[in-house]
């Protein structure tokens, strides 16, 4: 037997029972269990696993494949590059401890239990027969692998400190009760915007690096705009407005509320087939003409119709047909710059300035060959490396920040990245920055982030004001709204507009 090298804790067991050695000459009882064994040597069976996951299913199917592989990896490396070399084992037979196949599997399986427990459940028998399998061959003792799922187990759980599981129940708001049931759709103006969503051949990859950009991973990137067909089913008086590339048509769905409807009928409400970023142009428009506002999620990016509660375009199409409707908040801000020009830009969920703006940019153009996600992380990456420090009076006092997240209502977690938020009429917007005037900054936050303990952080900043005003004190910036990107300015006033406006969602949700 090889003595242990200096300083390592030898663990002795007794060599493995005759039970055990008996299976492990039984062609019949070890001969699956050695085809199960050989697919989950160096993770590959978890791997298309996850890749199979990736494959079939949106939401929670997709991220449970997400977090199953991250945690089986992180595993791995632990068992491998600590776990074993510290803990050698000293038995006949020359393995080690803990067995790192039985901590795989319990990682990926725990992991991808937090994100859908149908999943975890259907590959937990799975898991235990790899963990069996090490047993019976002889490969491993009961000790071993016994160990090897609590390391596993453990690893999984941690992922929750830099990647909370999210529950997306909707958020709450209050009922719209003038909110006119569309019935027929009489008197509803629909834009469905074609050119929401771009998707790449490596978008599923985002799934694993949306988490660490803050946003939350998209389930629904691959879906084309719902054609006017499929709204006319439901409801098949709506006019409906296709755009031609390169049309305003915030400004084609003004002009149609001036004039009657096809039909004769004065128009009632207005809705939009696209993603966040023309959503937040219509709530605009929604807030100025006091008309209630349809969501159809078609887009590239659904966040907001998540949080309202619109799963599918059907869905939001019933609601507005019974007249079942909330009352939502829209957030505007007041762009100035040195010449005297002035707007305001309407927006649903987030605002932002400093790196974000360029890393939109650079993931435009890349993101046709490459996939939105993907692009979205190599941007990033050279966001960070290249970034300089913004200087910036907020409501009247200097500071100097690498990045000013600006949300449209309280989100959660309140530590890490912003991924939800309870309530859609909290007349709140939820301002956070990270400083660049504390040594290594942009350091401390990474590892505060990777620790949980980026609340703590003297870093990271977040509070609740009613109204922002920002001044750059340099050259003008761009600002992120939303995921689009708005021209340079040096002043911006962030506020919650005048009265909520009405979005259609069932009354069940």
């Amino acid at each position: 037997m090889a003595a242990p090298r200096d300083g390592a804790l030898t663990v002795t067991v007794p060599e493995p029972r005759p039970v055990v050695r008996a299976a492990h000459r039984s062609p019949v009882g070890s001969r699956w269990m050695r085809r199960l064994d050989r697919t989950a040597d160096r993770g590959a069976l978890w791997a298309v696993v996850a890749g199979g996951l990736f494959a079939s299913g949106r939401g929670p199917r997709r991220r449970a494949g997400v977090r199953g592989v991250m945690a089986a990896a992180a595993t791995s490396a632990i068992a491998h590059a600590l776990a074993k070399p510290l803990l050698p084992r000293a038995r006949p037979w020359g393995r080690r401890f803990p067995s790192a196949h039985a901590a795989s599997s319990s990682a990926f399986v725990t992991a991808a239990a937090m994100e859908s427990p149908l999943v975890g459940a259907a590959l937990a028998p799975v898991a235990v027969g790899v963990s069996a399998a090490r047993v019976v061959l002889g490969e491993r003792t009961v000790e071993d692998v016994v160990a090897g799922a609590v390391l596993g187990t453990g690893v999984a759980v941690l992922t929750r400190r830099w990647w909370p599981v999210v529950r997306h129940a909707p958020a709450r708001a209050r009922p719209a009760g003038d909110a006119p049931a569309l019935g027929d759709g009489s008197g509803l103006v629909v834009v469905a915007n074609t050119s929401a969503g771009s998707p790449g051949p490596l978008e599923t990859i985002g799934q694993i690096v949306a988490p660490v950009l803050g946003v939350e991973p998209d389930e629904d990137e691959d879906r084309a705009p719902a054609p006017p067909s499929v709204i006319h089913d439901v409801l098949p008086r709506a006019q409906v407005i296709v755009p031609e590339p390169g049309v305003d048509f915030v400004e084609e769905v003004d002009a149609a509320l001036d004039r009657p409807a096809p039909d004769g009928g004065a128009p009632r409400a207005i809705g939009v087939a696209g993603g966040d970023g023309s959503v937040a142009a219509l709530a605009g428009l929604a807030q100025r003409r006091r008309v209630p506002l349809v969501v159809l999620p078609e887009g590239t990016l659904n966040h907001f119709a998540r949080d309202v509660g619109i799963d599918d375009t059907p869905t939001a199409l019933a609601a507005a047909r019974d007249g079942e409707a909330v009352l939502v908040d829209v957030g505007v801000v007041d762009i100035s710059d040195g010449d005297g020009d002035q707007r305001g830009v309407a927006f649903v969920n987030t605002a932002s300035l400093g790196g974000y703006p360029d890393m939109v940019r650079m993931r435009e153009g890349w993101e046709d060959r490459w996939g939105k996600w993907p692009s979205a992380a190599f941007a990033l990456m050279r966001v960070l490396a290249e970034a300089t420090p913004l200087t910036v009076e907020l409501d009247g006092k200097r500071r100097t920040i690498w990045l000013l997240f600006v949300g449209n209502g309280g989100y959660e977690p309140r530590g890490m990245a912003p991924l939800f938020r309870p309530r859609l009429d909290a007349r709140k917007l939820d301002v956070r920055y990270l400083r660049a005037d504390v040594p290594f900054s942009r350091t401390r936050f990474v590892v505060s982030v990777m620790a949980g303990t980026l609340s703590r952080s003297r870093v990271y900043v977040a509070h609740s004001r009613t109204r922002l005003s920002v001044r750059v004190l340099g050259p003008p910036i761009g600002l992120a709204t939303d995921g689009e990107v708005q021209p340079d300015a040096d002043r911006f006033v962030f506020r919650i507009a005048p009265g909520a406006i009405p979005v259609y969602r069932p009354s069940e949700v």
